[in-house]
C-alpha cells in the first residue's frame, strides 16, 4: 500500500488520505456507540463529506449523540439510526428492511460489521444460538445478505468484518459441529475466538462467492471499550496467559479507539487493486491470519451451516 500507516494511525489520518474515497459515498456501520470504534470512524468518516451514514446499534437513543456530532460536523449528511439487535435474527431482518426501503439510500458502497461482544458468559439468543456466535457472526452474516441487493448496486460494493486476533482461540470442530456448546465443555475465549474466526471465514467465502464485492477481515487491537464489561479476573488472567504463551497478538499494547478505528478505515478506503480480495488487516496493514483455521474448506463449510441457522439462501429476501 502506498501509505505509511501503523499501529498509531488515526482514522482521521486514514479518512484524510482518502477523502476522495469517502466523498459522495453511503456507508453502514454496525455498533456505533459512543467511545467505541465504530462511532470513531463515522465522525472520520464524516469529516470528509460521505453522502450519508447509517449507524444501526441496539438502542438508538444510546447512539443518538454520535449522529448529532456527524450532523455537526457537516449539515448535509444524511444520518440514518436503526435499531439493530444482532442476537435476534428478527430484529436483524427488521433493521435491514428499514435501511433498503429508505429512499436516501439508493445503494450501499461500504458496510462495516463492527458489533460485537466479547468474553460474555455462556448465554443463548432468542434464537438458541450461543451468544457470542450468534452475535459476532450469524446476526451479521444475515444482515448483510439482506443488504446485498443494495450493496450490488454500488459501482465498487465492499464489507469489511471487524475480526481479533483472538481468532487463534478457536477450535475448528466446534466451531463446524457443536457451535452452539451443547456438547462441549463452555470456555469464553474459545467461543470468543470461534466467532472472529468465522468473521475472517465469512470474509473470504463471501470474496469467492461474489467477486465483485470486496470483502475484508479488520482487527483492530487492543482498546479499551465497552467490549470489556464482561471481563472477570479469571478471564483476563487467562488471556494474558495465552498472550504470553502464543504470541497471539500482532500488536498487545493499548491503543485509543482513534487509532483502533484505523485498520477498519484501511480495509475499507484503500483501492482495491492493491489488495486481495478476502485479505486480513492488523495495525492498518495486510497481514496472516492462523492459516491453518482460515482454509477455504472450512470457510465453505461454515457458509452452509450459516445458511442453514438463517433458514435461506445468502442473499435471497
Amino acid at each position: 500500500m502506498p501509505f505509511s500507516f501503523h499501529a498509531e494511525t488515526t482514522g482521521d489520518e486514514v479518512v484524510s488520505a482518502f477523502r476522495d474515497r469517502v466523498k459522495g459515498r453511503i456507508f453502514v456501520v454496525t455498533g456505533p456507540s459512543p467511545k467505541g470504534i465504530g462511532a470513531a470512524g463515522l465522525l472520520a468518516l464524516a469529516k470528509a463529506q460521505p453522502k450519508a451514514l447509517v449507524l444501526a446499534g441496539r438502542t438508538p437513543s444510546a447512539f443518538a449523540s454520535v449522529a448529532q456530532q456527524i450532523t455537526s460536523i457537516d449539515a448535509s449528511i444524511h444520518v440514518l439510526s436503526v435499531a439493530l439487535d444482532l442476537s435476534s435474527l428478527a430484529s436483524v431482518r427488521s433493521a435491514a428492511q428499514k435501511i433498503v426501503q429508505d429512499a436516501n439510500i439508493p445503494h450501499i458502497d461500504v458496510l462495516i460489521n463492527n458489533a460485537g461482544v466479547m468474553a460474555c458468559p455462556l448465554e443463548r439468543t432468542v434464537d438458541g444460538l450461543e451468544r457470542q456466535f450468534g452475535t459476532n457472526h450469524i446476526g451479521h452474516f444475515l444482515f448483510t445478505s439482506h443488504l446485498m441487493p443494495k450493496l450490488l448496486k454500488a459501482s465498487e460494493p465492499r464489507v469489511v468484518n471487524v475480526t481479533s486476533a483472538g481468532h487463534r482461540f478457536a477450535d475448528v470442530p466446534v466451531l463446524l459441529d457443536d457451535p452452539n456448546w451443547e456438547k462441549t465443555p463452555y470456555n469464553v475465549w474459545v467461543g470468543y475466538g470461534q466467532s472472529k474466526l468465522a468473521n475472517i471465514l465469512f470474509s473470504k467465502e463471501l470474496a469467492r462467492r461474489f467477486p465483485t464485492v470486496k470483502a475484508y477481515s479488520a482487527h483492530p487491537g487492543s482498546v479499551g471499550t465497552d467490549l470489556t464489561r464482561y471481563l472477570t479476573q479469571e478471564t483476563l488472567a487467562e488471556i494474558f496467559q495465552r498472550i504470553a504463551a502464543e504470541q497471539y497478538f500482532e500488536n498487545p499494547a493499548m491503543k485509543t479507539v482513534e487509532a483502533g478505528c484505523s485498520t477498519t478505515l484501511v480495509a475499507a478506503l484503500t483501492p482495491a487493486s492493491e489488495m486481495e480480495n478476502g485479505a486480513y488487516f492488523a495495525d492498518c496493514q495486510v497481514a496472516v491470519p492462523k492459516d491453518t483455521v482460515t482454509n477455504a474448506a472450512t470457510a465453505t463449510k461454515l457458509w452452509e451451516l450459516s445458511e442453514k441457522i438463517i433458514e435461506q439462501p445468502f442473499g435471497s429476501a
